[in-house]
């Protein structure tokens, strides 16, 4: 298994997964060590100091806050990246030296017997509970100094029953719990991982199926997408001959053509901020200005629709290229055209749908009048087909070149609807 804990050393087996871990872990350490490092400088310079006004430097007093000063400083000058591989080690060296040279000190000083038991205890209960080592390296930080005070106490005439009594099962302790609490964290980071993996998955999933767009928004409301009135742009796009193109084709074929003629045209629909609805067979339905507000989205549908055609001339010099092609001239057509149809106005949007299953849709009349503009395109014999309401809102370059087609008579309206199309070049 890749996320494995190696019971005797607490690492992950898998390398990479144990380098992710330790990058993760530096990011909520690493301002704890830097303010560490410049605690032990301050007290070893201070140290160093008051050795010097009591005259006191030698060998055996200085080494130590010495050590204490050079290496927080060697650290600190050293980049992020540095500290994020070493800074531990360097850690771990302070007390284990500190107290390897506590040994040579002269002890005979010193009153009385618990002031040198104290000191290693104190070492390692604060080097191995408050420092976030790894465990092999809280082992290390925690076993040196009671070794130390081990053959200090040996020479005291201490037992050796009542020093492993009283000094190492506090030790023992110690690297329990810590060995406890190193597998702990790395049996939660590999949860993270797991959520995080299965949420990047779920996004990537909804991305596929709903869009960049309507997923962000399905997942920030918790799945609920309540109604909400918005002025839009439907753009309705279908294939000509669909039925004689595919007469011939297998369903992997057919599934193969669409998915490609698809993609191309949400290339396309993206770069306009436009958002696919339904995928009906052949046909697509676009809103402009739904889930998220377009800015001047009659426009842009327009100039979307336009590019829609150049995309698709480009598909079927790709199609013409391959073997692909023959299916539908096979039946006498030379090149795939597609309509369009398009018209603005309010909609309710929203989840549409049972409590089981929903679908991001729109519900007004626009919807209607768009497909019906669509179908026109066989009246008039034009690929693109929009309202009156697109063609008042259209920016200059589009407004000269637009010419009204005729009208279509709309079911449950007393007045024709004017239709409008864009001059060929």
């Amino acid at each position: 298994m890749k996320n494995k804990i190696n019971l005797l050393t607490c690492k992950f087996e898998d390398k990479e997964l144990e380098k992710k871990y330790q990058e993760v872990k530096w990011t909520n350490v690493s301002s704890f060590y830097n303010n560490v490092l410049k605690f032990f400088l301050f007290i070893g310079i201070t140290y160093l100091l008051s050795l010097y006004l009591r005259n006191n430097l030698d060998i055996k007093t200085v080494l130590s806050p010495l050590i204490q000063v050079l290496i927080p400083i060697f650290l600190l000058l050293r980049n992020e990246d540095f500290r994020r591989k070493y800074a531990e080690r360097f850690m771990l060296f302070l007390p284990v030296i500190n107290m390897s040279l506590f040994h040579f000190l002269d002890f005979e000083r010193l009153s009385n017997l618990p002031h040198i038991a104290i000191l290693p205890i104190f070492h390692s209960v604060i080097w191995t509970s408050l420092f976030p080592f790894n465990f092999i390296n809280s082992v290390i930080a925690a076993g040196v100094p009671f070794l130390t005070s081990f053959f200090v106490l040996v020479n005291f005439e201490l037992s050796i029953p009542l020093i492993m009594v009283i000094y190492f099962t506090p030790l023992a302790l110690l690297i329990f719990n810590k060995r406890k609490s190193e597998i702990n964290a790395r049996e939660t980071f590999c949860k993270s991982i797991t959520i995080d993996e299965n949420r990047k998955l779920m996004h990537k999933t909804l991305n596929r199926y709903f869009g960049d767009t309507l997923s962000e928004k399905i997942i920030l409301n918790n799945g609920e997408l309540k109604g909400e009135s918005k002025w839009v742009t439907i753009l309705f796009a279908d294939l000509n001959s669909y039925s004689t193109i595919t007469e011939n084709m297998s369903p992997d074929v057919a599934l193969k053509f669409l998915n490609e003629f698809f993609t191309k045209m949400n290339e396309e629909i993206k770069k306009y901020g436009g958002h696919p609805l339904n995928y009906i067979g052949d046909s697509i339905m676009v809103v402009f200005g739904a889930p998220t507000s377009v800015e001047d989205h009659e426009n842009k549908a327009l100039e979307c629709s336009l590019k829609m055609i150049d995309a698709l001339k480009e598909l079927n010099e790709e199609w013409d290229s391959t073997e692909f092609s023959r299916f539908w001239k096979n039946n006498g057509i030379e090149t795939i055209k597609m309509r369009i149809g398009i018209h603005a106005g309010n909609v309710i949007v929203g989840n549409l749908g049972s409590k089981e299953m929903l679908q991001y849709s729109t519900i007004g009349d626009v919807v209607n009048v768009a497909s019906r503009l669509e179908q026109s395109n066989k009246d008039y014999d034009t690929e693109i087909a929009f309202s009156h309401k697109i063609y008042i809102s259209l920016t200059k370059k589009l407004y000269e070149r637009s010419i009204i087609s005729g009208e279509i008579k709309l079911k449950g309206r007393s007045s024709p609807t004017k239709v409008y199309s864009i001059k060929k070049n």
